[in-house]
């Protein structure tokens, strides 16, 4: 479980293509991001109707004849990750508090670097992880319950694929004591 969250690298505002995507490329490109969060085959980081919600509720603005710049693209990556623990009311007031605060690209950047880091730090069993000493800020502390999060899912998902393992393996053995 470590490993998958360990080596995280979560797309930056420069490695954003800088000309307008497709629903389906912005799609693609988030999925690659975030795959981190992927715990079985069937999950979705994004859907086009996630995206459409979005805007829908102004969280995000109306893409320009069905295409999406890199802002929508930050976005989506924040929205998508701050979603496992807030309402999108709240991530709408998070983000504005967020991106009021700083150019988007260094605010964007800045929130995956600390995302990054919690990320690595909870992983690497750090109980106290901080960062610097910035944790009386939201945005630190907006991050960390969202890495706790992920990591406490990660951490259930394996346990449960370790007991279904521990559960086959005794029903293999009593196969094979039926045989003898």
């Amino acid at each position: 479980m470590n490993e998958a969250i360990k080596n995280v690298h979560i797309i930056r505002w420069n490695e954003i293509p800088d000309f307008p995507l497709y629903m389906d490329q912005v799609m693609s490109l988030i999925e690659q991001s975030l795959s981190f969060l992927i715990l079985d085959e069937k999950d979705k980081v994004i859907t086009s109707t996630m995206i459409n919600n979005y805007v829908k509720s102004k969280i995000v603005s109306a893409p320009v004849k069905k295409k999406y710049t890199r802002e929508h693209v930050a976005y989506f990556i924040v929205i998508c990750l701050l979603k496992k623990v807030y309402s999108l009311q709240e991530i709408s007031k998070l983000i504005k508090v967020q991106f009021d605060t700083a150019p988007i690209d260094a605010a964007y950047d800045g929130f995956c670097d600390t995302f990054e880091d919690a990320l690595k730090g909870v992983s690497e069993n750090h109980v106290e992880y901080t960062v610097d000493q910035k944790t009386q800020d939201l945005f630190v502390k907006t991050i960390m319950s969202v890495v706790y999060t992920i990591y406490v899912q990660r951490m259930i998902h394996d346990e449960m694929t370790v007991m279904d393992a521990i559960k086959d393996m005794e029903k293999q053995q009593k196969k094979e004591k039926k045989r003898k």
